[in-house]
Order: structure tokens, then sequence, then C-alpha cells
């Protein structure tokens, strides 16, 4: 909390006093849908390159099709904006319109708890060769750690000088550290503690490389 709020301390400083909106605050529309709540605070760094911070609270559950059946963490992630064209304007040198194609390189990170509900089969077969079929259910819980580098590619676009939209993408790899406290089952189990599904992203397969994306909506202020 201490260095994002030094960030951005030292990028309003810097951002020279003005008329124009100097700051973008936005909400991840679709973060819900992915299991968490997500927002962006971007602000003027310097020509044509904007600073941008992504912060989000883990642990919103709308429906079934979620990996883990409670979770409960927090992502961020911090990176430059290069604007692709920007405006100038005399007398203020880091000064941006947020409009236009963007690639943004950034550093993610992502932390929750969770707990899954595992279900063991097994049979037995007595002396005349009948089977008896039964289901035991174990709640397994644990702890995910991800570190991650992304580069972006996205849009922007400024409505009446007062409304973002900006749709985006990523690719870009990482490393994930998952604890899982599997003491209680059986010696045969089959549980897999390396879900794919981080929450803000999305593991593609068994290999390093991840994906993000969304849509953010947001409002400038001076």
């Amino acid at each position: 909390m201490f260095v994002l709020a030094l960030t951005i301390g030292l990028t309003a400083l810097q951002a020279q006093e003005s008329t124009y909106p100097t700051k973008n605050l936005k909400y991840d529309f679709f973060s819900p849908v992915a299991g968490c709540l997500g927002f962006s605070y971007e602000t003027w760094f310097k020509k044509g390159t904007t600073l941008e911070i992504d912060a989000g609270f883990i642990g919103v559950k709308l429906d079934n099709y979620f990996n883990s059946d409670q979770f409960i963490g927090a992502y961020a992630s911090i990176g430059p904006r290069f604007y692709f064209k920007y405006d100038e304007i005399e007398g203020i040198y880091n000064y941006n319109d947020f409009n236009g194609f963007y690639i943004k390189p950034s550093l993610l990170f992502n932390y929750f708890n969770y707990t899954d509900t595992y279900e063991h089969f097994t049979y037995t077969e007595d002396e005349f060769g009948n089977y008896t079929e039964s289901w035991t259910t174990y709640d397994v819980s644990g702890d995910d750690f991800s570190i991650s580098l992304l580069m972006g590619l996205g849009h922007q676009w400024i409505i009446r000088d007062k409304i973002s939209l900006d749709l985006w993408f990523a690719l870009g790899y990482g490393g994930s550290w998952v604890s899982a406290d599997t003491e209680n089952l059986p010696a045969d189990n089959y549980y897999d503690e390396n879900s794919p599904f981080k929450y803000s992203h999305v593991r593609l397969g068994d290999s390093p490389m991840i994906f993000d994306g969304g849509l953010g909506i947001g409002f400038l202020i001076n």
C-alpha cells in the first residue's frame, strides 16, 4: 500500500496543475465473471506515456463454474502504457489524452487461498463377486501465489472528455507456487492442485504462458 500511495503521489505531482483530465479511474466490467472485482488507476507520466496500476479483490462467486469451491485473495499489477499516437500541448511536457492504441508491459502479482471439495470413489468386492460402490468427500485447503510478466495491446476510447472505454488483451509468462493440504486424502487419490485458473488471469495448459484481457469503463478527472 505504501508503494501504491507513493507512486500515485509522485505522478500526481508531475501532472502539472491543468484544466485537462490527468487521471483515469476505471472498473473492469467483466471481472466478476472471473471471480474478482478489478479496478485501474491511470495517470500522466510523460508525453505519450501513462502509468497504470491495477488492483482487485478475489472472492466473487457468481456461479458454480470455478475451480475452487471457496476462494479469497487479491491481485495487483503495475506498468507503463505507450500510446502509438498522442497530442501535444504547449507548456505541458507530460500531457496525455488517454486515447488510441497502446502497448503495455506489466508485472502482475496474484495471491488467494482456497478450499476444494474432492470426491474419492472406491469400490469393494465380496466373496460372491458383488461390487459395492462408495463416494467419500474431502475438503482440501491451500494457497496459490503467482508472479507474471505480461505484454498487453489495447485501444482506449474517450467519450466527451469524461468517459473512457478500454478494450485490451495480454500474453505473458510466469511462475506459480501452490500448496495444498492433502494429508487426509487416501494414498490412491488423483487430486491435482495445479489449477490453470488464477482469477486475474488464465494459464495456458501446462506451459508457463498466460492470457489476460478485459473491458474497462472509467471516468477522467483533473
